[in-house]
């Protein structure tokens, strides 16, 4: 029988602003019912560690309620932004990075499950001259050398496009341009054929250039659900999870749990991505959170 993956992400947690609690509530008691063999968590899984580390803390302790074994790797909210900047966000730097690794262990892997191996990536290094980026790509390469005829998932935050691995426009909310060989080597050699992402809130499942590039929705939040001021990315806006059945052509199915809030956080954007900063970062949220409250059992 083929292993059943939960793939999640975006769930935004804080112990010091809970303002997405409700949704990580709902999702535990669905995957509860789902037991899947593994959950993988495409990023995005505190609210904003880059100014505030015990979201990681918060966060981690969470992910251990999970009721099946699961592998991580971080978003731009939990070790900061792509180099360079474009948005006035806190970019990801060594320090950050720091953090994911005292809270989360690695931030790349390789995870064996069925006649698949799963790679995760941290996209959020790539261009950045640390010394883990030129790390990471030697142990990519080795993982997949090494993969002993198993077929290749990539696990990473943001989507490596949006229409065409080719296309050479900048945006925070893909890979960029100049960072993706990498990867294109081993989807030109057939090395690759599933790309597992979350980043945007959208959900999509696309064959781009003969690879099937999957996006899971957000956990926490949506962002203009009506589509009234984001560019159309043909993606679903809607909060959920997908559930993979990782056979010889895995089969995606998108879970949108009715209990779960639709929560728009448009109004936090339409100002610039600096609003989600004053917002998300700074002191707790009192007003939500009675002294001496913890989501943690």
């Amino acid at each position: 029988m083929a292993p059943r993956i939960a793939l999640v992400s975006d769930i935004h947690l804080s112990r010091a602003k809970p303002y997405f609690h409700a949704n990580w509530e709902i999702l535990l008691q669905e995957l509860a019912q789902e037991a899947p063999d593994l959950v993988l968590l495409a990023g995005d899984i505190a609210l904003d560690a880059p100014h505030r580390e015990d979201d990681l803390v918060f966060a981690r302790a969470q992910l251990d309620r999970l009721p099946a074994p699961w592998r991580a790797v971080p978003g731009n909210h939990d070790v900061g932004n792509s180099i360079p900047d474009q948005r006035g966000e806190a970019t990801v730097t060594e320090p950050h990075r720091a953090a994911w690794l005292r809270h989360f262990g690695q931030d790349y892997w390789a995870h064996d499950i069925g006649d698949w191996r799963i790679i995760g990536l941290d996209c959020l290094i790539c261009g950045s001259g640390f010394a883990a980026e030129a790390e990471q790509a030697a142990f990519l390469e080795q993982a997949v050398t090494e993969a002993a005829g198993r077929q290749i998932a990539l696990l990473y935050h943001k989507p490596f496009c949006a229409f065409d691995v080719l296309e050479t426009e900048m945006s925070q909310s893909y890979w960029y341009p100049s960072v993706r060989e990498m990867v294109l080597r081993l989807m030109r050699d057939g090395a690759v054929r599933l790309c597992l992402s979350g980043h945007l809130h959208e959900s999509r499942d696309r064959l781009i250039a003969g690879i099937r590039h999957v996006w899971a929705p957000g956990v926490a939040f949506v962002q203009d659900i009506a589509g009234e001021w984001l560019p159309d990315r043909h993606g679903r806006r809607r909060v959920g999870y997908m559930m993979i059945e990782l056979a010889e052509e895995p089969l995606m199915t998108l879970r949108e749990p009715s209990r779960m809030l639709n929560i728009d956080i448009g109004n936090w954007l339409r100002k610039g991505i600096g609003h989600y900063g004053t917002l998300a970062g700074g002191a707790p949220y009192l007003g939500m959170m009675p002294e001496g409250w913890s989501a943690i059992p």
